[in-house]
């Protein structure tokens, strides 16, 4: 909480030394751009001699600048201690924000004596009541300005903190459903697997002890997955075929499957944990099959960078309702990690779920 905070004053200091810099500069524009000092105005005489004996106090651009300068940062170096004693302050926030101003303005009139002194300007002189009023209107307006500004960094912080939170929520709740998803899927999963197993157990022991190597690394990838948003490519394809072989011994000749990806990509590209599962799943669900007509899924690469899993569609007999929160979780948990959207195509005779690549 420290750290933020000081990272936030630096900010605020950022834009006062900016801010400063830009209104000394445009304040002396006018003596830098005329051969008089426009804030020193020529005092009233009776003729030109009069004006002749009495010159107007002429400063130098350079100083005007470094001045103005210093009083527009001393300003805001002012509002943003200001800000932050108040804000620390218990209270209501309008009656905190009321007495932030008003002890602003009262601390501004006392800059600008600072600034009285500094030019030696104090003189009650009436021929010079222009030239000594116009600091106390320049501090004014500039302290206007500096609150203003003030007022609307905070709020963009503030703002751009919301949106920050309401990410970091939401993702925290994709996450959840994500999770939520795991768990209705393992009881169901290992039911379906343990029969497979007693099966096998019987009728081919060689056979039972592979798919039991593959069940419990399937299961301890879901259990040391927790909290991860992704993983490597190469691990979440090694958790899709343990689940893919498994769905092999159980449907036999029912279920084929293919996997194209190049070598270099394996170790360079990662997705989203279980988004592959996720999509091999949603085909075995979804479609009826046969060893005379077996559901395929091929796994493959397009060159601008999206994974490909496609299977073919066939009718099944006694359709499952289906919620499709599997997929809307994968497409909100995309759209928090990547701009780029997974890409769905359902025709007569395909579905196909294209995945953006993610880098580290």
């Amino acid at each position: 909480m420290v750290q933020k905070s000081n990272n936030y004053i630096k900010e605020l200091l950022l834009v006062a030394l900016i801010t400063s810099v830009f209104f000394g500069v445009f304040s002396a524009l006018p003596m830098l751009l005329s051969s008089s000092n426009p804030f020193m105005p020529q005092p009233p005489g009776p003729g030109e001699a009069m004006r002749a004996m009495r010159p107007r106090p002429q400063t130098d651009p350079i100083i005007r600048i470094l001045v103005s300068v210093v009083l527009m940062l001393s300003l805001w170096v002012m509002n943003i201690f200001l800000y932050a004693r108040f804000t620390a302050m218990k209270g209501i926030e309008k009656k905190k924000n009321v007495l932030r101003y008003v002890a602003s303005y009262v601390l501004m009139f006392v800059v600008v004596y600072l600034y009285y002194l500094v030019l030696r300007q104090m003189s009650l002189n009436p021929q010079y009541g222009r030239a000594l009023f116009f600091p106390v209107v320049a501090g004014v307006t500039n302290n206007t300005i500096v609150v203003v500004l003030l007022e609307l960094v905070v709020l963009q912080r503030v703002k751009a903190q919301v949106v920050l939170e309401n990410a970091q929520l939401k993702m925290n709740s994709i996450q959840a459903q994500h999770q939520h998803l795991k768990h209705q899927l393992q009881p169901h999963f290992l039911f379906n697997s343990l029969n497979t197993l007693k099966t096998l157990i019987k009728r081919r022991p060689l056979e039972a002890e592979d798919y039991l190597v593959r069940l419990s690394e399937f299961l301890r990838a879901s259990l040391t997955s927790d909290g991860k948003d992704t993983v490597l490519l190469r691990d979440e394809m090694k958790l899709c075929t343990d689940y893919l072989e498994m769905q092999k011994v159980r449907f036999k000749d029912a279920f084929r499957y293919e996997v194209v990806l190049p070598e270099p990509l394996m170790e360079a590209a990662f997705l989203p944990v279980f988004s592959l599962q996720l999509l091999a799943e949603n085909a075995i669900k979804h479609n009826g099959f046969t060893s005379e007509d077996p559901l395929q899924i091929h796994i493959g690469y397009q060159e601008d960078g999206y994974l490909v899993v496609r299977n073919n569609k066939m009718a099944i007999s006694v359709r499952e309702p289906s919620s499709g929160i599997g997929l809307k979780n994968l497409r909100e948990r995309y759209h928090a990690l990547t701009e780029k959207a997974i890409v769905i195509d359902d025709d007569l005779d395909y579905f196909t779920v294209k995945l953006p690549i993610l880098s580290k």
